[in-house]
């Protein structure tokens, strides 16, 4: 039985709903619900997607809604809309256009982000590029990580061999409503190679190289090769190591 349902597809149109299982490939479109784990090839949901359990793909397109219950697996997840995962999502390659959030952490290779990424746990990645909000419970880990600042950013640590934070030349609305609504980046401590921060609040900041931007609020920088601040940041102290 389950040989022969490995080779069929399913799709759903309308108001539907599947049982867990093994697939080809899977289609939605219009409100479905998957209830169990799914294994499938390819997932493509359009409209509203509920999977009652985890799901492992090679390739997922989500485009609306969705929500899944367990793990989150795929090579290439691909996300137009919101889509709120209660355990860990795991990938290849992420490209979010909207907002993922997970209540686990969030593992992969590569992830570009426009619009908001927030989760629980810890973030890991190869390569991250976010154009919007960061907001991350524990540590964030990642080789290359440029965040372009729309609105609050967080994170315990970042970790990383290149980290670029940029601010926006020009204030959002709620940027004056508001300082909890701002464009910023708060984070305990911020450790790697190549270090370059506008708009970002810490407690230490530490690198090879080092350079604080405008609006930065650092309370200790320590560096070995090079530093410079802008006269529109604040440094606590500066030392090299």
């Amino acid at each position: 039985m389950m040989a022969e349902r490995s080779v069929k597809d399913l799709k759903i149109n309308g108001v539907g709903q599947a049982s867990g299982g093994v697939y080809r490939e899977i289609q939605t479109e219009g409100i479905a619900t998957l209830d169990g784990d799914i294994t499938c090839e390819v997932l493509e949901a359009n409209g509203t997607l509920k999977i009652k359990g985890t799901i492992q793909a090679g390739q997922m397109s989500f485009n609306g809604t969705g929500s899944s219950e367990g793990l989150l697996q795929g090579g290439k997840i691909e996300l137009d809309g919101m889509l709120k995962v209660h355990q860990d999502v795991r990938f290849t390659s992420l490209h979010v256009q909207g907002m993922l959030q997970s209540k686990g952490s969030v593992i992969g290779e590569t992830a570009k982000v426009d619009g908001a990424l927030k989760l629980d746990g810890n973030a890991e990645f190869e390569t991250a590029e976010v154009d919007g909000q960061l907001q991350v419970g524990g540590m964030l880990n990642a080789g290359n990580l440029k965040l372009d600042l729309e609105g609050p950013c967080h994170a315990k640590e970042i970790g990383g061999e290149v980290i670029v934070v940029r601010q926006r030349k020009g204030k959002r609305l709620l940027d004056y409503i508001s300082p909890m609504w701002a464009s910023r980046l708060t984070v305990d401590v911020i450790e790697g190679d190549d270090i370059r921060l506008e708009g970002t609040k810490a407690e230490v900041v530490r690198g090879n190289s080092v350079v604080i931007g405008p609006g930065c609020e650092i309370g200790r920088v320590e560096y070995k090769e090079h530093y410079e601040v802008s006269p529109q940041a604040s440094v606590g102290h500066a030392e090299q190591k």
